[in-house]
């Protein structure tokens, strides 16, 4: 029989007797066919001596190195933010489809290093 919970001051003394039952009680040693079972399936899944661990590819090992799928994720969308956020610094959208054709010379000559907000100045 379970005793009534005791106030938070005797938990100990509440736990002691409650779990004190199931200390006193006794319990059985396994069956030999029992044992012999587990000991079987134990032994069917150990690896044959002289045996080497399997080999993991390059990718997974980098993979698991940065910290699995949830870490790539999260670097995947780190890189995109970045990708956006300097886009963004080119001003116009007519500047940034300027540079896959070859036109950087229009970003040069519009935009020059101020793009960032830095302008160089000699004086």
């Amino acid at each position: 029989m379970t005793p009534k919970r005791p106030s938070d001051e005797n938990v100990d003394a509440w736990l002691d007797e409650a779990l004190g039952e199931l200390g006193r009680t006794p319990v059985g040693a396994p069956s030999d066919d029992l044992m012999s079972r587990v000991l079987g399936d134990a032994m069917s899944e150990m690896p044959a001596p002289g045996g080497r661990a399997p080999r993991r590819s390059a990718l997974r090992q980098i993979l698991q190195g940065l910290g699995g799928w949830p870490a790539l994720g999260g670097l995947a969308a780190a890189a995109a933010t970045g990708f956006i956020v300097g886009l963004g610094a080119l001003g116009t959208s007519a500047d940034a489809m300027a540079w896959p054709f070859g036109y950087d010379a229009l970003y040069q000559d519009q935009s020059g290093l101020d793009a960032f907000g830095w302008d160089f100045e000699e004086g």
